[in-house]
């Protein structure tokens, strides 16, 4: 896995995690409406998801293949149908609901967290420490 690719997909989780903690924060808070800086966030980590995604695909053209993993394909599922999948239900289920849309978008986030997570751990090799795929 390349350093950009690895980076990058350490990023999308991050966001992943904002996500679900501010819908989880808003939700004690009781607030009623969605916060414009969430669906910033929320944009901008579909954005990111959909480079990864991208960037994924030139790497396997290239040649370029997962290592370490007893079934690679698991890594372009979590990687990218899977995770784009829920961020898309998040996100319409957050907007049918009419206030309140924070819900959907940290339950999608939370599901696309989990996925996100479980590809970067296929792409890393599942003999390496999940920290070492985040660079720690």
């Amino acid at each position: 896995m390349t350093t950009f690719h690895r980076v990058l997909g350490t990023i999308i989780v991050v966001l992943f995690v904002v996500i679900v903690l501010s819908g989880l924060v808003l939700r004690l808070m009781g607030r009623r409406e969605t916060p414009t800086a969430l669906w910033a966030v929320q944009h901008w980590t579909e954005n990111l998801l959909i480079v990864q995604t991208v960037f994924g695909i030139v790497l396997l053209v290239m040649g370029r293949r997962v290592v370490g993993d007893s079934v690679p394909w698991f890594h372009y599922l979590y990687g990218s149908l899977f995770p784009l999948i829920a961020i898309v239900a998040g996100r319409l289920a957050g907007l049918r609901r009419g206030e309140r849309e924070y819900v959907g978008l940290a339950l999608g986030a939370f599901v696309a967290f989990g996925l996100t997570l479980r590809a970067v751990q296929t792409g890393c090799g599942e003999a390496v420490p999940i920290l070492r795929c985040f660079g720690l």
